[in-house]
């Protein structure tokens, strides 16, 4: 398939209503928690945690950007990996979880495909900076990224080790997604009184790394000439300095000798 075919079809999604998307050979329904957690990928029919806006939203960001080569951080139950891999039909999508249980459905539709463009990474924590290097190895053979999405652990340590790891590997032009940056901060008494309970609850925010991403496009444009956000997303584009995987973000910001702001974990 050609770059301009694979653009062409992000404009033609088979929406059936709001939360599914039939593709024939597979049908992918996107839900939010708490359904989230109580849905079930179940044969051709796979679940996705996202909602018709985020991933019109990713579209709008990505626009005709040819995706050739693709990371997703973030399995669960399989639905992204699939819907990235209709979306964008890259040539490579590799899809990585630190989680080591397979999902069955998705190893299925993988073989199916029978060329190799949608690599499974079980077993493989994002803030492996070896292991990342080895997998962009063996499967990208040196050749840069297009496009990240995290969808990972949504807590601040892991998704900047990750950014670190893989922002550098994209190339000019290219774009990195970051879902749901803004737990701390969301509206309810889960968030707000609980914590969002004990998954975050004595976690830094992901707003802290977003404040490093402004500084960074503020102080380093030739690095991050654009930082954009919206509820749910961080976009970020890859410019043309030269950096290398594993680099300290700090290194290339400047605040006038002060430490970066940030939120500390929530308090009793």
């Amino acid at each position: 398939m050609s770059q301009s075919e694979r653009r062409d079809r992000r404009g033609d999604i088979p929406w059936t209503g709001d939360t599914l998307i039939d593709f024939g050979d597979a049908e992918v329904e996107l839900c939010l928690p708490p359904e989230l957690y109580e849905r079930d990928t179940v044969g051709n029919h796979f679940i996705a945690g996202k909602s018709r806006p985020m991933v019109e939203n990713q579209l709008a960001e990505v626009g005709t950007l040819a995706v050739a080569r693709m990371v997703d951080l973030g399995i669960y139950k399989g639905g992204s990996a699939v819907l990235y891999h209709k979306l964008f039909a890259p040539e490579k999508l590799i899809v990585v979880d630190r989680v080591a249980k397979p999902v069955p459905s998705l190893e299925d539709y993988a073989e199916r495909q029978g060329d190799r463009s949608l690599v499974i990474a079980k077993g493989v924590n994002q803030a492996d900076a070896d292991a990342l290097e080895k997998l962009c190895a063996e499967e990208f053979d040196g050749q840069p990224l297009d496009l990240v999405i995290d969808d990972a652990s949504h807590l601040y340590g892991p998704t900047r080790a990750s950014f670190r790891s893989l922002f550098p590997r994209l190339r000019a032009g290219g774009r990195y997604i970051i879902e749901d940056w803004s737990w701390a901060h969301w509206a309810g008494d889960f968030w707000q009184k609980e914590r969002g309970g004990p998954y975050f609850r004595d976690e830094e925010p992901l707003s802290n790394l977003l404040i490093e991403l402004f500084l960074l496009c503020a102080s380093s444009p030739e690095l991050v000439p654009r930082v954009r956000v919206d509820y749910q997303q961080i976009y970020v584009e890859r410019g043309k300095e030269s950096v290398e995987p594993g680099f300290e973000l700090s290194d290339h910001y400047q605040s006038r000798g002060e430490p970066a702001p940030r939120f500390g974990p929530a308090r009793e």
